[in-house]
């Protein structure tokens, strides 16, 4: 699991920004929430512009060079910051190992995304540091003293080019750690167009054919009806060999996608990603997830993705009515403000208990 992230000098953060999710408390409720003694499910709140968007880029970076299946938005263009005179963006990723060792991966880049140096320390102790400019190496990992480094192709990660020549590593190695929690990460939202980030291999398909192919159809009326949608829905090949989901009423029917509103066309999307990945992913940021919905969809939906153990994520909101101790806890709720991320229960002086409300404070600036 992600135990602690930090990024400077990317974007709009000129300074260093820090997610902790060892910032836990002993509250007593949605214990769930909290895993081996990290967040892991937190929704982020913050203004317009606060940089939550820019946060969940600075997260998704490492996927940018340490897995095959790349797709980069837009949003990495301008990647330093303009305010500050370093050359280099700076990341650290602290993981924390299910035995509970530490493991961090640092790594700084320039403006165009190439990587400038790449450090893996493992109880504190650096055990591997690699210099792109002078291509020196220092390498204390027992599983990769075979390799010759100089034979890395000159726009590989050296992590990655370990973990792609030693196959046989065990789940144990750090190399190993860094990677899988790299292949395993996904960011999407869907504003007005589907966007997403990761390295799952997920193929350009309809998301019609994949219900009808999939056997999803009967699953994905029923979701759609928990969630206050009450379609009769049909399987059809269109002469063109299309292959669509009709919406059947008393007298016509008409094909499901031209029907629907903005909120309900991102909520399929969420069905679709639901079925698609969320089995096989470590790590999720949702971005914006509730900008089209009702609030009681939006609660719906957050408690849905907090009831899925397996995975850390991350949901960003501007929706105070989701602040709230019925549905999550004050240390798993946190803010961004002047490039800095807190949980509520870190951004007050007041010991915030069960009975407090949660959505008045954040209402009324109490958390800073």
């Amino acid at each position: 699991m992600l135990k602690r992230f930090s990024v400077e000098n990317f974007k709009g953060f000129k300074e260093k920004v820090v997610l902790d999710f060892s910032k836990t408390r002993e509250y007593g409720f949605h214990t769930n929430l909290v895993k081996d003694g990290l967040v892991n499910k937190a929704l982020l709140y913050g203004r317009n512009g606060s940089g939550k968007s820019n946060l969940g880029f600075a997260i998704m970076d490492i996927t940018t060079h340490l897995t095959d299946h790349i797709r980069l938005l837009n949003n990495y263009v301008n990647y330093l910051n303009g305010d500050s005179s370093d050359t280099a963006a700076h990341f650290e990723y602290v993981f924390q190992t299910p035995d509970h060792h530490e493991i961090a991966y640092r790594y700084t880049k320039d403006g165009s995304m190439r990587l400038l140096s790449e450090e893996i320390a493992v109880e504190g102790k650096t055990v591997f540091q690699y210099n792109f400019q002078t291509q020196q190496v220092y390498n204390a990992l027992p599983e990769a003293q075979s390799l010759v480094f100089s034979n890395r192709p000159l726009d590989i990660s050296a992590v990655k080019f370990m973990r792609n020549n030693l196959p046989a590593l065990p789940s144990s190695s750090p190399i190993e750690a860094i990677v899988s929690f790299a292949n395993g990460m996904l960011w999407f939202r869907s504003l007005r167009v589907n966007e997403f980030m990761g390295a799952l291999d997920v193929p350009s398909e309809m998301i019609s054919d994949f219900i009808l192919q999939g056997g999803y159809l009967e699953d994905f009326e029923s979701f759609l009806k928990d969630h206050g949608l009450d379609f009769h829905l049909a399987p059809y090949t269109a002469p063109d060999g299309r292959h669509l989901i009709l919406a059947k009423y008393a007298n016509k029917s008409f094909e499901l996608f031209s029907l629907v509103s903005t909120g309900t066309s991102s909520l399929i999307l969420l069905y679709y990603w639901t079925k698609k990945v969320f089995r096989d992913i470590q790590f999720l940021y949702l971005d914006e997830f509730d900008a089209f919905y009702h609030y009681g969809l939006s609660k719906a939906i957050l408690q849905e993705i907090n009831r899925a153990p397996h995975f850390q994520s991350i949901l960003t909101t501007h929706n105070p009515y989701l602040a709230d101790n019925a549905i999550m806890r004050p240390d798993c709720y946190w803010i961004i403000k002047d490039g800095v991320v807190k949980s509520f229960a870190d951004a007050t002086n007041k010991t915030i208990r069960e009975g407090h409300s949660l959505e008045h404070m954040l209402l009324t600036d109490e958390f800073e």
